[in-house]
């Protein structure tokens, strides 16, 4: 009776570790997802570059919970991270952002976080311009079939 026992633990065992071994990417389409973050990613920085602010908060979801960080900014709800976006695009008459290096972890089927670094030029109303790097970290979830920032945290290196 006890190699019986052995003998069907054995074989429960290596049926479940094939079976495991066999199974589809827990995390889904890994290049799906990544194309499809990179894409909302694309979109949002157009807003960005085009100055428009209430497009480019679009891809942010709604939260009091402290979704923004800029510059070691804390800013507790999406509507004031909003506020101080749209009043610095005042001044400005273009922006042009740009990644030099994009990275995207798919976390989960609804969950991926994209790290980048590039560089952005603006030009003011005046006609100064200045350039600088940057880096963001964004966490994407998707939400009715939308992928939104849940997190973002950007960044210039000082001076």
């Amino acid at each position: 009776m006890r190699k019986i026992v052995m003998v069907v633990l054995v074989l429960l065992s290596t049926t479940l570790v094939v079976a495991l071994q066999g199974s589809s990417d827990p995390t889904g389409d890994k290049d799906a997802i990544e194309k499809a973050v990179l894409e909302a990613n694309s979109q949002m920085m157009q807003a960005g570059n085009s100055l428009d602010a209430g497009k480019f908060f679009a891809f942010i979801l709604d939260s009091d919970r402290g979704s923004i960080i800029q510059d070691g900014q804390l800013f507790k709800t999406r509507a004031a991270a909003l506020e101080v976006v749209r009043t610095g695009f005042q001044g400005i008459a273009k922006m042009d952002r740009r990644y030099d290096q994009t990275y995207v972890t798919v976390l989960s089927p609804d969950t991926a976080l994209l790290a980048a670094s590039g560089s952005y030029t603006a030009t003011l109303t005046d006609g100064r311009s200045f350039a600088s790097p940057f880096a963001v970290s964004l966490v994407f979830v998707l939400r009715d079939g939308q992928w939104k920032v849940l997190h973002g945290h950007y960044s210039t290196p000082n001076p």
